[in-house]
Formats: structure tokens, sequence, C-alpha cells
């Protein structure tokens, strides 16, 4: 019995005896981009230098998953909120034709979202593209469902990036991928 209260207590929260999470060890350079936020503003890369971040992808006429990934990051927001400016939250539209900066801004004030730490990324189709399908890996696009109707498809992992720019995990927007997201921003943050 003593044995099973020493495996818990070691393996608590990732950490190892008092010792803090070891960072993950995925290593995947990011290249580097420039879009537009919610406000209108270029923001990209060199915005985020120097934090951990993690982002999401969605767009804002979605009615199922998307409104989940956004609660889920709205979680991990409020739930980091003790690394203050070091974690920060960056959503991607996969449908920047619709997502405009004012739809984006609009979709945020509707969802009670709080946006200091929080940018919403929108821009040319091609950029987006390229940034989410050949920079994060992420599967997105639209198909003609039938004549004249599209749907959009995306990927729904979240994705932790470093202070450097460099992606160290894919985490599934569920209760353990949160928990394991915070878990190694904090790891990441403190580095």
């Amino acid at each position: 019995m003593a044995l099973v209260a020493l495996v818990a207590l070691v393996s608590v929260g990732g950490a190892v005896l008092g010792r803090a999470a070891e960072p993950p060890a995925l290593r995947i350079p990011l290249p580097a981009f420039e879009l537009t936020d919610q406000r209108g503003q270029r923001f990209g890369q060199e915005q985020l230098r120097g934090r951990v971040w993690i982002a999401d992808f969605i767009f804002t006429t979605c009615p199922t998953v998307c409104p989940k990934l956004t609660q889920r990051m709205k979680e991990i927001q409020r739930e980091g909120r003790e690394l203050g400016d070091a974690l920060h939250l960056v959503t991607f539209t996969v449908d920047p034709e619709n997502d405009t900066p004012e739809v984006l801004a609009a979709y945020a004030t509707a969802q009670g979202l709080k946006l200091d730490g929080w940018t919403f990324l929108t821009g040319p189709l091609d950029q987006i593209e390229s940034t989410v399908v050949k920079g994060f890996k992420i599967a997105m696009g639209k198909q003609e469902s039938s004549p004249g109707i599209f749907s959009i498809f995306h990927g729904e992992r979240l994705v932790l990036v470093d202070k450097e720019g460099v992606i160290r995990g894919y985490y599934e927007a569920n209760d353990d991928g949160i928990d394991a997201i915070l878990r190694d921003a904090r790891a990441l943050a403190d580095l």
C-alpha cells in the first residue's frame, strides 16, 4: 500500500518528487507567418517571440466542433492565468473568405472572450493554408458537398508552440488534453 501511495505522489501533475514537469521532446520549426488580427493589425510570429503560445483552428459559422474548441481555449486561458503574459492564445480561421477581422472581433464578443492574451487571425486564403497546412501540419480545406454547397473541414487538435516558435506538441481538446497542454505550457514557460 505504501508503494501505491509513493507512485501516486511521484506522478501527480507530471512532476517527479517535487521537480517541474519536463518540457515535451517534439520539435517542429514553424515557418514565419504574418496575418491580420481581429483589430485589422498585422500580427505574426514576431509578436509571439518570447512567449509560449497555444493555437487552435476554427471558423465562425461552424455549428459543431468550433464552439467547443473556443470554449476549451477559454478554459485554458482561465486555468493558465498564473502564467500572465508568458502564455498567449492564437485562433486561426480556416474560412478567411468570410472571417474578416470584424467578423472575428464580433465572434469573440459573442463568445464572451477576454482578448488580452488572445489573438484571432485571418488573411488571404493562400497564406492561411500555407500557415495551417504546411506550417502547423493541420488539415484544412473546403469540399463541395452538393452543387453550390461547400463544407469546410479542419483539424481539431490544439498546438503548443515554444518561445522560439517551435511546435512542441499536439493535444486533443478533451479534459486530458487540456491538463497536458497546460502542464507542458508551464514547463516551457519556466525555461
